[in-house]
């Protein structure tokens, strides 16, 4: 059997570093003054957090200040109180009332909300928050470390990866997001919140994601003219055969391809309005 690794740290930069646990990545940011922490990741493993906590301490002395949830789903927001001795905890405004109906007393929901923008300053450091704004409803952000020229996003970016389920937001406005965040920020590194196939992108992912959305549209709209119904087993195959030279072989393809057609088709239509 071969060998596997489980958990990995990484230097991103001078101050930056990532922590994998199997397929979900943290991040966390070294100042003089404290360490801003990006997601516990605890849900697969209540124990994370801690080797979190252990993997900052191989590298600074200084306590973890900031807590910052890149969005409220468990799997990336579980087990923050591993570090409430020290730290506030910052979200999107839209996060704080879902993670306060988890109930769960290991993971304390943000005190510090924001709408649009937030900056964190700590120790010489300075990280700013942009609300992700895929769709009306959902809670990501997107973090940029303008002095590491890097950016974390989670689950709508995903190097080779197809877009999860039904979509995580409106597709058009994923598409709009997608240009801003590669014209706007300023970075050279694209962390992902997941490390399939590597915790790390550029940003050429950023415009290829954004392209898979683009030519999924043209293959739908393509399929429509030759008679297929939406979404139907006809259309999947159209579309499967339009885009598979290109992305046949990210991860997921086959198995997230017909949900795509149909988020793509369900949020420019209104029957979906909330990511899965």
């Amino acid at each position: 059997m071969a060998t596997e690794s489980i958990a990995e740290l990484a230097r991103f930069s001078d101050d930056t570093y990532g922590f994998r646990y199997v397929n979900h990545v943290a991040l966390f940011i070294v100042t003089r003054e404290g360490v801003i922490l990006v997601d516990p990741i605890g849900q697969q493993n209540p124990r994370t957090p801690y080797l979190i906590k252990e993997a900052i301490r191989s590298i600074t002395d200084q306590p973890v200040k900031y807590v910052l949830y890149s969005h409220s789903a468990a799997d990336h927001s579980t087990g923050g109180a591993a570090f409430a001795d020290t730290a506030q905890f910052v979200g999107q405004a839209k996060a704080a009332p879902r993670m306060a109906a988890f109930n769960d007393p290991a993971t304390p929901p943000p005190a510090i909300t924001f709408d649009k923008r937030h900056t964190v300053e700590l120790g010489g450091t300075r990280v700013e928050l942009h609300s992700a704004d895929l769709s009306p409803t959902d809670d990501y952000f997107i973090l940029h470390h303008p002095a590491s020229r890097l950016v974390m996003t989670c689950d709508f970016v995903q190097p080779k990866n197809t877009p999860f389920r039904t979509l995580l937001g409106h597709p058009d406005q994923i598409v709009e997001r997608l240009r801003w965040l590669h014209d706007s920020l300023d970075f050279d590194v694209l962390v992902t919140g997941h490390a399939t196939p590597s915790m790390t992108g550029t940003k050429e992912d950023v415009l290829q994601q954004r392209q898979y959305y683009l030519d999924l549209s043209e293959a739908i709209e393509a399929a429509r003219a030759k008679g297929c119904a939406d979404a139907s087993p006809e259309m999947v195959n159209a579309v499967r055969a339009s885009l598979a030279p290109r992305y046949g072989s990210w991860r997921r393809f086959d198995e997230f391809l017909a949900l795509n057609i149909e988020g793509m088709i369900g949020w420019r239509n209104g029957t979906i309005k909330e990511r899965p």
